[in-house]
């Protein structure tokens, strides 16, 4: 539960913030590439220091990092609400997003404290603070927004604020794992060595890196795809979004409830199931197909989330900070490349382009095929 609030509360700030972003453009009297910079350097930093915050997290203790990230966090969005510019405006998101590895450590904590037979339970815990923060973030980011009609000043005060109370969760209530890998020292090129090495946790970066610049580039391109097949405003498109990120979690909920021991399978059904959601989408053009396509994509995306990350944790023999850092890492890169890479895609070609993603997505699921769980072959034991 006390990691549950941690993430929650730190998704949520950052999910308030999106609102405002767009706004920018005005409001510092810059263009739209320098709008596009400042909404991907968040994750291009936490693309650097991810893995570099989940190996130092081998070494100095989990919650130690923890708090160390959460400050980071707090000082990032008092920067920006003091902001009048467009400089410290981007230096507030790289600070956040250097110190802000937060999601990797907490994935590393999980894998202290479960077994090889609940871990997925305890990903699924990871998954719906997502789902929490992605789904209320945004909604109370906009509301702060247009019920103050302020700049950006309101909400990076709030989302400081949460980080705080997140900040504090973290240093009077979480414990430190007792299963924590303990290294001599901290040697980022050691533990990243010794990740790489393993040739199915390549296997596995590689699918979810690909998973995720489609999921990405999905979540940038999704407005333009229903304003194209079904003419659809924001406001729509909100409720969408509110609808998706539901029954994520309520699938997150279920897997919480029924911890499976057979993850590979899990993990291509998730993959599989997703491809599905973009098939019908591809389709659309009526509503409720696109509703249909929309609960195949929530399902698809929640098992995917829970159960790729349980399965490299599984493949890691050591140094699993550093593995869980190097997947998030592999996933905000993936937010950097997705939108650039697939944006212009789906403006041209909407319908087949959604229909290609699927395709791709049911290729990486049969690609699982060679990967064989820790059941079948034991790797090593937690």
């Amino acid at each position: 539960m006390v990691l549950f609030l941690v993430v929650a509360t730190e998704l949520i700030g950052f999910g308030l913030i999106i609102p405002v972003l767009p706004l920018l453009a005005k409001q510092f009297e810059t263009n739209g590439i320098m709008i596009g910079i400042l909404m991907s350097s968040y994750s291009f930093a936490q693309f650097i220091s991810s893995p570099i915050l989940g190996s130092l997290s081998d070494y100095y203790g989990r919650k130690n990092i923890l708090i160390l990230s959460k400050v980071g966090t707090i000082l990032g969005y008092l920067l920006m609400a003091l902001s009048h510019s467009f400089l410290p405006f981007l230096l507030a998101r790289l600070i956040d997003g250097f110190t802000g590895g937060n999601i990797s450590v907490a994935r590393a904590y999980v894998t202290d404290v479960t077994t090889a037979e609940n871990r997925s339970k305890g990903m699924a815990v990871i998954g719906i603070a997502f789902g929490t923060g992605f789904i209320l973030g945004p909604a109370i980011g906009g509301f702060l927004y247009q019920e103050h009609h302020v700049n950006h000043l309101v909400p990076a005060l709030f989302a400081a604020s949460l980080s705080f109370v997140a900040l504090m969760i973290t240093i009077f209530f979480l414990k430190e794992p007792q299963q924590k890998t303990t290294l001599q020292r901290p040697s980022f090129l050691k533990s990243f060595y010794q990740v790489f090495n393993e040739k199915i946790i390549l296997l596995l970066l590689f699918i979810s890196l690909i998973y995720m610049v489609i999921f990405s580039g999905f979540e940038t391109s999704f407005s333009l795809f229903t304003h194209y097949v079904l003419q659809f405003n924001i406001k729509q498109n909100s409720w969408l979004f509110v609808y998706a990120g539901v029954l994520g979690m309520m699938t997150q909920g279920i897997i919480m409830s029924y911890a499976s021991k057979k993850v590979r399978p899990y993990c291509m059904m998730g993959l599989a199931t997703l491809g599905t959601g973009f098939m019908v989408m591809s389709l659309t053009h009526q509503l409720w197909v696109l509703l249909i396509g929309m609960a195949f994509f929530s399902v698809g995306t929640a098992l995917s989330n829970t159960y790729l990350p349980t399965l490299i944790s599984l493949y890691t023999k050591e140094n699993k900070g550093a593995a869980m850092g190097i997947y998030e890492g592999f996933t905000s890169l993936s937010r950097v490349i997705g939108p650039l890479l697939l944006l212009p895609v789906v403006q041209k070609i909407p319908g087949i382009s959604y229909r290609f993603f699927g395709i791709i997505l049911i290729l990486l699921a049969l690609l699982l095929l060679i990967v064989k769980s820790k059941n079948e072959t034991p790797l090593h034991h937690d």
